[in-house]
């Protein structure tokens, strides 16, 4: 390996720590004290979705299930058995959005809140997650879904779909975990890449 394919690996390896450690800081205070929005309020209020942000929100109009997903590390690589369900959910603004879940206590929780909202009762089911956005191919599914719920006229029905998800995925453990992996990662690609550089000198 010649020195500056040295000098770049371990910059590669510097890279990693530094992104590391700033989503570290950037999610410290859901991370290790597990401090949350209340998207509720700031639905009630009119704000803006918090895109990036961890939320608490107390699911009462569940729609139902729409799709099934493979669970992702880090929003890209596909866990070999784990998968997780899709849920539309009708917020009071008449907006619809999604949650991804995986737990299957949750899940449970959701099927039974779902059965209730569809026998005209209440069982309210708080979720924890990350606001993101859906991909394009679970927009067209959740498009299929509300349009057949609402036998394609959605504006009638004075709700909305929209792209936004609460991923339930991104835990406490898994995002600390996850960081954690691109440190040491980051460090044995640094260590690696000076080690190779100083041997060349």
């Amino acid at each position: 390996m010649s020195k500056f394919k040295c000098i770049l690996t371990a910059l590669l390896g510097v890279v990693m720590i530094v992104l590391a450690v700033v989503m570290y800081v950037r999610e410290a205070s859901y991370i290790f004290m597990g401090k949350t929005l209340n998207l509720n309020e700031i639905i009630e209020e009119g704000g803006e979705m918090p895109r990036g942000e961890f939320v608490t929100f107390t699911v009462e109009y569940p729609l139902g299930n729409y799709a099934e997903t493979r669970e992702m590390i880090a929003g890209f690589i596909p866990m070999p058995f784990g998968k997780t369900q899709q849920y539309a959910i009708l917020c009071e603004d008449g907006s619809i959005i999604s949650a991804e879940v995986g737990k299957k206590s949750k899940i449970a929780e959701l099927e039974q809140a779902v059965e209730a909202f569809y026998n005209d009762k209440t069982a309210a089911v708080t979720i924890v997650g990350c606001v993101a956005t859906n991909n394009s191919e679970m927009n067209g599914y959740l498009a299929e879904f509300t349009d057949y719920l609402f036998e394609g006229d959605t504006a009638s029905a004075g709700v909305t779909p929209t792209y936004f998800l609460i991923d339930t995925t991104q835990t406490r453990a898994s995002q600390f975990f996850l960081y954690f992996f691109f440190l040491l990662l980051g460090g044995a690609i640094s260590v690696g890449g000076i080690y190779r550089l100083c041997r060349r000198m």
